[in-house]
């Protein structure tokens, strides 16, 4: 450390030896990366980082909350996003569909043909979809 670079500049400049030594240059020691545990720990990281065991940057659970937080602002958006004529559509809609569930109690051939109809409409839906973006 620093006494290695004060005994290097003084066999540099002899004539630095007179000066005081607040005016010699000389780099602080950080206590930190001067700690054995710290030295320990960073050897570990480059040996696991050379073995190819350091993969992800970030702890699994930040990952987790990120991808649920983004999911939720979509999910935001995409309720927001709707016009008012949509929102009244989808009511009736799910007013409808209710309606079906219901008389399909009743009749068990019926509920076959619904379920039939509800495929076609989810092949439809995904054949026929208009990107958003």
């Amino acid at each position: 450390g620093v006494y290695y670079i004060q005994k290097h500049e003084a066999s540099i400049h002899p004539a630095s030896q007179n000066q005081p030594k607040s005016t010699v240059p000389s780099t602080a020691a950080n206590p930190v990366k001067a700690s054995r545990t710290h030295q320990e720990l960073h050897k570990e990281l480059l040996l696991a980082y050379k073995k190819g065991l350091v993969v992800c940057s970030r702890p699994e659970l930040q990952l987790v909350l990120e991808r649920r937080r983004r999911e939720q602002a979509v999910k935001e958006e995409g309720e927001q996003g709707r016009s008012p004529l949509e929102k009244v559509l989808l009511k009736r809609q799910q007013i409808n569909q209710e309606k079906q569930q219901e008389k399909a109690k009743d009749d068990p051939q019926l509920l076959e043909i619904l379920k039939v109809r509800q495929n076609l409409r989810k092949i439809h839906s995904t054949l026929y979809k208009t990107p958003t973006s």
